[in-house]
């Protein structure tokens, strides 16, 4: 067994591997929509993921309408301002509260054009709906990047798909009551300066051979 050290290992290259490599998590964003083939291609790549037995137990809902998003964030911002102080709510979700509560320019989702909802089954006979859902992210993010479109991972609707404020947007889209999101992307443009990848952890990757 030994330690993987990328000083010690020169790493392939192609296409594919510089698309993972040089995507970055974006949180500044230009008003500039993304266009529907765009779009549908990003989500196409979706639904190429990996999935438990394959069973594909997802649904991909993309928002871009404003006043849509709009509402989203609205709804989101008064779940945070009214949660109960008790031990209902996840540490996670307090967390994500005091951070974005007392922001007089509170967007969840970094005011991005179209943000994309992921969302499986909250109590599927044989699947793994949070991996599946994971798995499809993954392959929008770098599928995005590939086409020059920007992207963040948002999990805040993680935590709220069942509070009534969520819930009533997700119905009025037509994701099913049953669903639950474990997570969306943010989709638009770069808005600021280029960002460079934090350093990689070392000693992550282990080699038994």
């Amino acid at each position: 067994m030994k330690y993987y050290s990328k000083e010690e290992n020169k790493v392939l290259t192609n296409e594919t591997i510089q698309s993972i490599l040089t995507r970055r998590s974006i949180k500044i964003y230009k008003e500039d929509q993304v266009p529907e083939e765009e779009l549908l291609t990003i989500l196409e790549a979706a639904t190429f993921a990996p999935s438990g037995m394959g069973l594909q137990e997802w649904h991909f809902t993309a928002v871009q309408n404003k006043d849509e998003l709009r509402a989203l964030n609205e709804a989101a911002k008064q779940v945070l301002l009214n949660l109960p102080e008790d031990d209902s709510v996840s540490i996670p979700l307090k967390n994500q509260a005091k951070h974005f509560k007392n922001k007089p320019d509170f967007n969840f989702f970094y005011n991005a054009p179209t943000l994309v909802i992921v969302t499986s089954a909250k109590d599927p006979a044989v699947s793994s709906p949070a991996a599946d859902c994971a798995a499809a992210l993954e392959n929008i993010f770098v599928a995005a990047h590939s086409l020059g479109v920007s992207s963040c991972w948002i999990n805040l609707l993680t935590r709220m798909s069942d509070f009534p404020e969520i819930r009533e947007l997700f119905t009025k889209w037509g994701i099913p009551e049953n669903e639950h999101c474990y997570g969306s992307a943010a989709l638009g443009y770069n808005g600021g300066p280029e960002k460079k990848a934090a350093p990689r952890r070392e000693g992550t990757v282990i080699l038994v051979k």
